[in-house]
């Protein structure tokens, strides 16, 4: 699929009039409401005003891409404005003018559709990021000569992505019988969030989160969370990963499609799983590995 593709001329606002950046994206969202993308467009309204870092790719001096996955929305839609005037967005800190910009996009999918969504914000973070592309796209007068670009018309939206072409492959993991100390200092140390437990053939076992970690603290502690429970150092010492470990563990396969975890893992709110073929762990894949390959960062 081509970029142009998922815009048409009726979802571009030349010129677009409103002055601030949470009015003009709003004027946006609308614009997709009346195209039927959106059934409920107030229920964007508040989340629009209070301006997520989350919800918006700045290009500096560029562009603002304002994406939102919303279970409101029927597909997914793409619409685009461009301001006579640069926009600034309003910071807490730092120069506003630098960041500031004339063009703005506006990205809505529902949740299901997270991996083409995230291609989609990819796509337009990439070709956005190149001056010359939105010095051509300002200077058009109309939606139907911002379709015939050709610096739009060439960028196709990446193809189907496979886990594997992501994942981190050999990733750090522990063994159900390591000690749980050793395990947590080194979940701490490498700052991944979670260990996959393996036994030594490479079998996925169990996985140990920073979430098991404090439910085993907790679980020293009294009712009242202020005094801990007798136990013996030996007891302590002797505590093993398969203690806490949880064996509920969603896994993917390397040759699944990218676009159906992600989905996946938007959908049951997961930020990392561990890649298993015939229940071996190959490999690792987390939110933020899929976000980076699509954005080109």
């Amino acid at each position: 699929m081509r970029l142009t593709e998922l815009l048409r001329a009726d979802r571009v606002v030349i010129p677009l009039e409103q002055r601030t950046l949470s009015d003009a994206i709003w004027a946006l969202v609308e614009r997709l409401a009346t195209a039927g993308v959106i059934g409920e467009p107030e229920a964007l309204r508040a989340r629009i005003a209070e301006g997520r870092g989350e919800d918006l790719v700045v290009q500096s001096g560029r562009a603002y891409i304002a994406h939102y996955r919303t279970e409101t929305a029927q597909e997914l839609g793409v619409a685009m404005g461009v301001a006579p005037e640069p926009i600034a967005r309003d910071v807490d800190d730092g120069d506003a003018r630098e960041q500031s910009a004339r063009l703005i996009v506006v990205l809505l999918a529902p949740p299901r559709m997270a991996g083409r969504y995230l291609q989609a914000l990819g796509a337009f973070s990439r070709v956005l990021s190149r001056q010359a592309v939105v010095d051509r796209i300002l200077e058009a007068r109309s939606g139907e000569e911002v379709l015939k670009l050709h610096v739009l018309h060439e960028v196709e939206l990446a193809p189907q992505l496979r886990v594997r072409e992501i994942m981190t492959e050999s990733p750090r993991s522990t063994r159900p019988d390591t000690l749980l100390r050793d395990a947590a200092r080194d979940l701490v140390r490498s700052g991944i969030g979670a260990l996959p437990v393996i036994e030594a053939d490479g079998l996925l076992v169990g996985m140990l989160s920073e979430r098991e970690l404090m439910r085993h603290m907790l679980s020293l502690a009294s009712i009242n969370g202020s005094i801990p429970r007798p136990q013996s150092g030996i007891e302590r010492q002797r505590r093993t990963v398969r203690d806490v470990m949880t064996r509920q563990v969603l896994c993917v396969s390397p040759d699944q499609p990218l676009a159906e975890v992600a989905s996946l893992m938007t959908n049951k709110d997961v930020d990392r799983v561990p890649v298993v073929e015939e229940g071996k762990l190959v490999g690792f894949l987390t939110r933020g590995d899929i976000v980076r390959k699509l954005i080109g960062s």
